[in-house]
């Protein structure tokens, strides 16, 4: 049977791994921006639209792994009160 540490250690590791991915996730979208600059120099209306909605995609998911890590630190939060008492 897996204990509140186990569960406490489980969910500080995914925590982490959330915060990695949005960290990720703002690297490919500083990337992406400087792609939407080139192809906006360029007068390349097509693809700068969609690097455009490719940027505002990634700005969703760079969001939702920050709520994902805040909601994940919740739930440790509540497993280390558990253990409290």
């Amino acid at each position: 049977m897996a204990s509140l540490d186990e569960v406490i250690a489980s969910i500080a590791a995914n925590s982490e791994a959330a915060t990695e991915v949005q960290g990720q996730i703002e690297g490919t979208k500083a990337i992406t921006e400087e792609t939407l600059g080139q192809t906006q120099a360029l007068s390349i209306e097509g693809a700068a639209a969609a690097v455009g909605v490719c940027k505002d995609q990634l700005e969703e998911a760079s969001a939702l792994a920050a709520a994902l890590a805040n909601k994940l630190n919740e739930a440790r939060a509540s497993a280390e009160a558990a253990k409290q008492g």
